[in-house]
């Protein structure tokens, strides 16, 4: 049984406010707290406390009892008034938030993806799961982005917040520290050059812009390359342009085609 107490505390996590006051947040759902149990290479997340149903206990007993993790055996309408879900699952678990601070050596000799004001969080989740996909483990965001927590990202990234590395940060500064001055900065137009024709370069840093605005001139002084991804629509019948999570799925799928 889940207090009420407990349950006004996991609740207040939709939020993040209260994310970030007690440096905790929600995971909901067999395959995500089965990847932060089991599959959670850097360790970086500690599942703090599990609730399920009696079914998911039943089946799950001894991996749970073996790690550690406290668990509360709670009925599916516990579990719906802490669920963010339309139609809740039969587990949830209480993560502490990593520590995680960016460190300028880890993205020197790797491609990493960088956001201007990303907004939407199921975009950024995709986006998260797609870098996954294609071995990209380091993501850069500006501060105003909307937050790796919410539990629309959280749940749109099918686990791959495991294994990829999210950090908010200013990138104007990031791009100025005399760590990053050869590394090779692209960014992302609806125009500029081929994606396919372009010459890319190892370990690219590559910008994305804001869903509706796209990127903002503050950054045109370090992008060395304008690129962009083609249409092969029939001229003026097609769509306009590329949700920012289909664009980032073909330039990571190009960068790595290359590799």
């Amino acid at each position: 049984m889940i207090s009420s107490a407990r349950t006004k505390l996991l609740r207040s996590l939709q939020h993040k406010k209260f994310r970030d006051q007690h440096h905790l947040f929600l995971v909901e759902g067999e395959k995500m707290v089965g990847e932060l149990m089991g599959h959670d290479p850097d360790q970086r997340f500690r599942l703090r406390e599990i609730y399920a149903n009696p079914e998911w206990i039943d089946r799950n007993k001894k991996q749970v009892q073996s790690s550690g993790i406290e668990m509360v055996e709670a009925t599916q309408a516990e579990i719906k008034k802490i669920s963010s879900l339309v139609s809740p699952q039969k587990v949830l678990a209480l993560v502490s938030m990593p520590d995680s601070p960016l460190e300028i050596e880890e993205l020197l000799h790797t491609p990493v993806l960088a956001f201007e004001s990303i907004r939407d969080p199921g975009n950024l989740g995709t986006i998260i799961r797609t870098a996954d996909w294609f071995g990209m483990n380091h993501i850069v965001c500006t501060p105003d982005s909307t937050d790796v927590f919410n539990p629309k990202v959280v749940q749109s990234t099918m686990g791959a917040i495991c294994r990829v590395k999210v950090y908010y940060h200013d990138l104007n500064a990031l791009l100025e520290s005399p760590e990053m001055a050869h590394k090779a900065v692209y960014g992302t137009f609806l125009e500029g050059e081929n994606i396919y024709e372009t010459s890319l370069e190892p370990a690219p840093f590559i910008l994305f812009g804001n869903e509706s605005q796209g990127l903002s001139k503050r950054f045109d002084s370090h992008i060395r390359h304008r690129i962009s991804i083609p249409s092969f629509s029939m001229k003026g019948k097609g769509s306009e342009s590329l949700n920012v999570a289909s664009s980032v799925a073909v330039i990571c799928s190009e960068v790595q085609r290359r590799t």
